[in-house]
């Protein structure tokens, strides 16, 4: 039994070094596993705050990229919309030229018919042809006689329109509106009618004013033209087409041509329509100019300007009225009787 009961515990032993054994090595293998995990935590950890990185590096590059997309796309925006209205202004530029050309072309036609008028022409008096509406090519009163003939045109901005209101809404406009303005086209009819009627072989000069003066005739200061030069005649009224009146109005300026023109002329027709609004150049500063001027200022300035007339001059003048200027004409009236001129205004529909 001692033997039996040895074996037993002997065998019993054995078995519990094994079982320890292999809990050992279970143990070892549990604790290698865990470290193993514990580094690809760590690793892994590691890898993920890198990650963080990246990812939050990626966003502010993303940001940028959409604060730039956002600019690209404004300023194309901004580029269509230029180039929409360079589109414009070249479209209205080529309509203007077409225009022009259509004008230079007109007047090449009619230079050529007044040429070959010119050469049928006898130089005692024979007249340069303007046909008007319904042949209307006459003007009671109007003096176009005299060696030489100076005409000066208003080109204020009062020249737009009959009424006050009009005036100050059509002023505000494009340069290529005004020009069309029907009162402007008048105004423009009755100067080609004025220079195609004048006698052959005279001398004339047609001036422009508001508050300067300068000659139709680039290059022509203080000097005659002559009435059968076609060239002179087609170059003023053309100019006149492609002006659009601006600005305020100085008889001083306009009647100081007069003294500057020599020999002086032998007549004056001024194309006008009203009182005056501003007085002598050296006035003219900006600080000086009211807002509004009344009736009797500008009869002040007037009778101031008629003062600068030299003695001898007759002055004959073409009265387009505007309202709110009710002396004007007996003004001008007043001026033909003691200039020896003529004082007319012309029907809407003349010539």
């Amino acid at each position: 039994m001692c033997c039996g009961f040895g074996a037993v515990v002997l065998l019993v032993m054995i078995l519990n070094g094994q079982t320890l054994q292999r809990r050992e090595g279970a143990q070892k293998d549990l604790k290698a596993e865990i470290e193993r995990v514990t580094l690809l935590k760590e690793y892994a950890t590691a890898h993920l705050d890198e990650l963080r990185e990246e990812i939050k590096e990626v966003e502010l590059q993303e940001g940028e990229l959409r604060g730039k997309a956002e600019h690209i796309k404004k300023e194309i925006s901004k580029n269509n919309q230029d180039n929409e209205t360079a589109d414009q202004q070249a479209k209205k530029d080529k309509e203007e030229v077409e225009a022009i050309q259509k004008e230079i072309s007109e007047l090449k036609k009619k230079r050529e018919q007044k040429e070959a008028q010119a050469n049928s022409q006898a130089t005692d008096g024979s007249q340069i042809g303007f046909d008007g509406e319904g042949q209307r090519q006459y003007l009671t009163g109007l003096k176009l006689g005299g060696e030489r003939t100076l005409i000066l045109v208003d080109v204020s901005a009062s020249m737009l329109d009959e009424t006050l209101v009009n005036v100050i809404r059509r002023k505000l406009m494009d340069t290529s509106i005004r020009r069309r303005s029907s009162k402007w086209l008048r105004v423009v009819r009755s100067l080609h009618w004025i220079v195609a009627n004048l006698k052959a072989n005279k001398s004339f000069q047609v001036y422009f004013f508001n508050t300067k003066a300068w000659p139709a005739v680039k290059g022509s200061e203080q000097r005659w033209l002559n009435s059968s030069d076609p060239n002179s005649l087609d170059e003023a009224v053309a100019i006149a087409r492609r002006i659009g009146p601006k600005g305020g109005t100085s008889l001083h300026v306009a009647f100081d041509v007069i003294k500057k023109m020599n020999p002086k002329p032998d007549s004056v027709i001024l194309l006008t329509d009203g009182l005056p609004t501003q007085g002598a150049t050296q006035i003219l500063s900006t600080r000086s100019i009211p807002k509004s001027i009344s009736g009797d200022e500008r009869q002040k300035l007037f009778d101031l300007a008629v003062k600068r007339l030299p003695e001898g001059v007759p002055i004959n003048t073409l009265l387009f009225p505007i309202e709110g200027d009710p002396g004007a004409a007996s003004s001008y009236w007043e001026l033909a009787i003691k200039t020896h001129g003529s004082f007319i205004t012309p029907s809407r529909d003349w010539p």
